[in-house]
């Protein structure tokens, strides 16, 4: 029988392994995304304008008339895709994976509409189209929100093990001890009496409803 010290120890062991992330499955998918915003940042993102020039909201994106939402998509993107994916294959920090799946989860849906408000916006007005990074980055947050819902949200075999195994562990408290003390005890003392003594009333009743041969 495991002690509550057993427990506690087996619920810190658990603690201290949902600190890192398991990247099996999924390591080769967040390298691409890590690739794919590394190439979104030196290629076009709408005419001449490079990735890195709307992420850091340089004078070039300005003057190209980008819009909030293109320099949201962006910026979140570095951040997701770039920034803390890298941490995340790095450190394997299960923080830095759950911050990258939350940056990409929004980038996703900030790249709708930012890929909308481009397409719907007329060319005459600046003769801006769109370019090969804005749909990089674009299937790297897809890429990422898939793979961190495979792992990042969920345990990791070492800590479903422990929690396998702290679940099994007798953890009783102060009164559930004594309460079992307090059985063994009676039950220890009644084999201890005369056979006159002990209350054998079940086990006659038993035999006299066992079928006779």
């Amino acid at each position: 029988m495991e002690s509550p010290a057993d427990s506690r120890q087996l619920a810190a062991q658990e603690r201290a392994a949902a600190r890192t992330v398991s990247l099996a499955g999924i390591n080769t998918a967040l390298w691409v995304v890590a690739a794919l915003w590394l190439a979104f940042m030196v290629l076009p993102y709408a005419g001449p304008v490079r990735g890195y020039e709307v992420a850091f909201v340089l004078p070039g994106a300005r003057d190209a008339g980008m819009k909030i939402t293109e320099y949201i998509f962006a910026i979140l993107g570095t951040l997701g895709m770039g920034v803390f994916t890298l941490a995340t294959l790095v450190t394997k920090r299960t923080v830095f994976a759950l911050v990258a799946w939350m940056f990409s989860a929004v980038a996703a849906f900030s790249s709708l509409l930012a890929v909308w408000l481009r397409q719907t916006r007329p060319s005459s007005f600046d003769g801006i189209n769109l370019g090969i990074g804005v749909w990089l980055l674009s299937a790297a947050a897809l890429i990422a929100v898939c793979a961190y819902s495979m792992s990042a949200l969920r345990r990791n075999p070492e800590q479903a093990a422990l929690a396998q195994a702290r679940s099994e562990a007798d953890d009783l408290d102060e009164v559930g001890r004594a309460q079992r003390a307090l059985l063994d005890a009676r039950r220890r003392s009644e084999e201890q009496l005369p056979e006159y003594l002990k209350d054998d009333r079940r086990r006659r009743a038993a035999e006299r409803h066992r079928p006779h041969d």
